[in-house]
């Protein structure tokens, strides 16, 4: 519960001063318990705010708020008949939601270090070097991602790779008073479009890139850029407007990273404002952190980059932009030089992000969560580099209910830097598990160096009996996941979670083939 003391004339300075309303003085002087979007959680003394929803609309539901003793009803639509309560009409629902939820809880991020990261491909990764390297400087760190959300000795599975407004308040104002003085974020597109990131004050943000994905959500490329610039543009001045400085950091070999470079460029307020700041990183062109001075093999990354020293078990080249995006970060903060170095080597791993399965049978095996045709390149791409005169050998499938396009694509992809492929089920949901494989098979010609295995296991399994010592193989698509979703047409989302954890295959079979070849011997 949130505090009873607050009354409605002090919640609504949050809203923006341009946003007109009227309210009698009695109105005014209500007690707010608590803030919602969810009319069933609705308690006496609530403020309900009908916002709309990918499969509802929260305007339908406010005779039930008022009836369940909501104070006040915030929305976006014209009322054309009475209500039972005060109601305030706003320009946008979700940004009140965001505001009122932090004033609410006072303001918890203004009183903690919050970094966030957004793009496509490499949040994950960025934020648990970020988190190392935080901890490394003495920080007490809590962090929000797709894999899960922790601080302390506490650790919740994550609802959404960025959680609601109203629940991402009250995690940070428990991650603030369990002691937690940074939080690293990962920041996704439909949260940004969705404003749940409203009322935060941010310090720092990271730009990874952006690719192809998430078009079941954006319409197009574009509008998927504009949802992941909001944090450069709206969330960045009101960092500034409630007193904090922060700082941005992009990828400029991204040719949308570029674009918001050029913006930071051309905005007067970059080359005369002290509390406007922004660094860039790149592989290999000219930047304030380039990867110019280091080396990359199967044993992980290592040299320097500008006064930094780089030592990671971490490997692939994109996995050298993770490390750079947060050392930029890190360094934008002003945090020494030598907690960066130290929070960048003590990362031994990443879940399910190229995530090595040790062995003692001189098989190279990692899962991944490569699930984009870009993500699946990019992995394959940096392995094949690597590789002598071992063999690539792919695991991969694509989830169902999903984007359908890149299917061939990827089939496509796994095909040129494979030298063997299995192609298996991933998370099929509604769709037979054969539709999507014919789909994914669509791009990849004869089959010659390609064979189908629905059952996820045995494609694992087969993957690592075919494997020689000083092989590659190279497990993609659910990474840190521990579930398989499946049809289940009783179930009201027609789909149910099985337990499935590919590391956890992969490594009984890769006992099974350790006793098979003492067997033999």
């Amino acid at each position: 519960m949130m505090d009873p003391q607050i009354h409605l004339k002090e919640l609504l300075q949050a809203l923006p001063k341009k946003w007109k309303f009227d309210l009698t003085h009695h109105d005014l002087l209500l007690p707010v318990q608590s803030i919602t979007s969810d009319s069933r959680e609705v308690s006496p003394g609530d403020v309900f705010v009908a916002t709309h929803g990918s499969k509802s609309d929260g305007h339908e539901f406010i005779s039930l708020a008022q009836q369940k003793g909501a104070c006040l009803v915030i929305g976006e639509k014209k009322m054309t008949i009475q209500t039972l309560v005060p109601y305030i009409q706003v320009p946008d629902s979700r940004l009140a939601l965001g505001l009122l939820s932090s004033h609410l809880l006072k303001h918890p991020s203004r009183g903690m270090r919050m970094l966030a990261v957004t793009g496509t491909s490499g949040k994950t990764t960025t934020t648990y070097l970020l988190e190392s390297i935080l901890k490394a400087a003495g920080y007490q760190v809590g962090v929000i991602g797709t894999v899960n959300f922790r601080f302390g000795d506490r650790v919740y599975p994550s609802t959404h790779t960025t959680p609601g407004a109203v629940e991402l308040q009250k995690l940070l104002a428990e991650m603030k008073k369990d002691g937690c003085d940074a939080v690293v974020m990962e920041v996704s597109s439909h949260a940004l479009k969705q404003q749940r990131v409203a009322g935060i004050a941010w310090d720092g943000m990271i730009f990874t890139n952006l690719t192809r994905e998430h078009l079941d959500f954006h319409p197009d490329m574009n509008d998927y850029f504009e949802s992941k610039a909001k944090l450069f543009r709206e969330a960045f001045d009101f960092s500034k407007s409630v007193g904090k400085a922060p700082f941005a950091v992009v990828n400029i070999d991204d040719d949308y990273g570029k674009k918001l470079f050029e913006e930071f460029k051309a905005n007067p307020k970059s080359a005369t404002s002290s509390d406007f700041c922004f660094g860039t990183f790149s592989l290999q062109n000219n930047a304030d952190f380039s990867g110019k001075g280091l080396k990359l093999d199967l044993q992980g990354i290592h040299g320097r980059s500008g006064d930094i020293k780089i030592e990671s078990v971490l490997t692939a080249a994109y996995n050298i932009q993770n490390i750079l995006g947060a050392v930029t970060l890190a360094w934008g903060l002003k945090i020494p030089n030598s907690a960066i170095e130290k929070g960048v080597t003590n990362l031994s791993n990443v879940p399910g992000r190229l995530e090595a399965v040790r062995n003692t049978q001189g098989i190279h095996v990692w899962v991944d969560y490569a699930h984009k045709s870009d993500a699946l390149e990019k992995v394959l791409k940096t392995l094949y580099e690597l590789k002598k005169t071992q063999s690539i050998i792919t695991v991969f499938g694509c989830g169902g209910d999903r984007d359908r396009e890149k299917r061939p694509i990827m089939g496509a992809l796994a095909l040129k830097w494979s030298d063997y492929v299995f192609v298996t089920s991933d998370n099929p949901r509604t769709e037979k598990p054969d539709a999507v494989i014919k789909e994914i098979t669509a791009g990849m010609g004869s089959g010659r160096h390609f064979e189908v295995e629905p059952d996820r296991s045995k494609a694992i399994y087969k993957a690592i009996e075919r494997a020689k010592s000083g092989d590659l193989v190279l497990i993609a698509g659910k990474g840190h996941e521990d579930y398989q979703i499946i049809a289940d047409p009783s179930a009201p989302s027609g789909t149910r979670k099985i337990h499935f954890d590919d590391r956890e295959v992969a490594q009984a079979a890769l006992k099974k083939r350790e006793l098979h070849l003492k067997s033999m011997s």
